[in-house]
């Protein structure tokens, strides 16, 4: 049996990586893998929980990278201190097609969210914010911090 394997590092200094470091971003505080674009080969989903207003980006790495946020055209929400976008990420297949997509938490904005990202190589689909109620569960309070974790 044989086997190649690569490790490439990023952090926040990167090429193709938005943003600056700032002490407190967390970048990386969050990974998942899948192939979410369904070219074969695996992607990596990253959460900065706390990068600037304490909103963050999340990126989902597609042929290079492509970063998202709560401003990015397509995502559900707006920008707003404490909402966490990107506390944590995750991966399951949502819609039954057999490929995983990318899920973003963002515990803060209100009762919580989990916004479920489609990408093709490069490019965000589509983007769809669900609340706890939106899962059959009863409507959540401030603070009940749902998306605070998610499945890998």
């Amino acid at each position: 049996m044989s086997a190649t394997g690569r490790v490439k590092l990023f952090d926040q200094d990167s090429p193709g990586i938005s943003g600056a470091p700032e002490m407190e971003d967390y970048f990386a505080s969050s990974l998942a893998a899948g192939d979410f674009d369904g070219d074969g080969t695996d992607d990596l989903v990253v959460g900065m929980r706390s990068e600037e207003l304490n909103s963050a980006t999340g990126g989902v790495i597609t042929k290079g990278a492509l970063w998202i946020d709560q401003d990015t055209d397509k995502v559900p929400g707006v920008i707003a201190a404490s909402d966490h976008f990107g506390w944590t990420v995750g991966a399951l297949d949502t819609d039954g097609n057999g490929r995983v997509e990318p899920l973003v938490g963002a515990p803060g904005n209100a009762a919580g969210t989990v916004t479920v990202l489609k990408v093709k190589p490069g490019t965000l689909e589509s983007a769809t914010a669900l609340a706890e109620a939106d899962l059959g569960f009863a409507a959540g309070s401030d603070g009940d911090a749902f998306g605070a974790a998610l499945p890998h």
